[in-house]
């Protein structure tokens, strides 16, 4: 039986400008290629991420059967 395992390590940068996030990345292919000679077959995948704004939620009606209303039996 083989397992097969996947590691991932996520690292969140800021970086003000090009020149500081191209030194990030050079730090950490630094750190990757150590992990590559013992592991090969690891990669390396950077992505630009862009703030976005925060997403409203929209208000939800509250639901028709639970109005609180109490129905008197006596009267039917």
């Amino acid at each position: 039986m083989s397992i097969t395992l996947r590691a991932q390590v996520t690292i969140d940068l800021n970086a003000a400008d090009f020149a500081t996030a191209a030194d990030h990345q050079r730090r950490i292919e630094d750190l990757m290629s150590v992990i590559r000679e013992r592991y090969p077959e690891a990669s390396l995948e950077f992505r630009e991420r862009r703030p976005r704004p925060p997403r409203a939620l929209p208000v939800k009606a509250p639901m028709r059967h639970y109005t609180g209303a109490v129905i008197d039996y006596a009267e039917r």
